[in-house]
């Protein structure tokens, strides 16, 4: 059985994900793995979603626009310099900057505009700067 579309976007995803250098004593959690964190853990968690494709062949038979958004959180520790944790989120926007392009097998992944660094939240132990990666995924043209 041939792998599906949206199982290659996640692949590409978390494959560039893995891709990226992370600072000494930071972790990177990816979806569906165990981490227990403590309270002066550093981590990165990845997060994938997938939104309403968008149909362009009135055909039907060339397979729609897909698009979503990779949310990364850079969970950093109260009481740490949350300038740190700023930079660890710049450093992930550029890693995913527009332009970018992830390919697995014959799906193509695209970044085309710059992630987002949202709002600051504050939780009990440590501080959240979520990182917002919008994708698109075109079809392949038939021959």
């Amino acid at each position: 059985m041939a792998d599906t579309v949206e199982m290659k976007i996640y692949q590409a995803l978390l494959v560039r994900c893995q891709a990226f250098t992370l600072p000494t004593g930071v972790t990177m959690v990816l979806p569906g793995v165990t981490f227990t964190p403590t309270a002066t853990s550093k981590f990165v968690s990845v997060e994938v979603h997938f939104n309403r494709s968008i149909e362009t062949d009135l055909s039907l038979v060339m397979d729609p626009i897909r698009q979503g958004f990779m949310r990364t959180n850079v969970m950093w520790p109260k009481g740490s310099a949350i300038v740190d944790g700023y930079n660890l989120a710049g450093q992930l926007r550029d890693h995913f900057r527009r332009g970018t392009k992830m390919l697995r097998v014959d799906t193509q992944v695209r970044i085309d505009e710059d992630p987002e660094i949202g709002v600051l939240v504050t939780g009990e132990t440590h501080h959240n700067i979520p990182v917002t990666t919008r994708w698109l995924c075109y079809p392949q043209v038939p021959a």
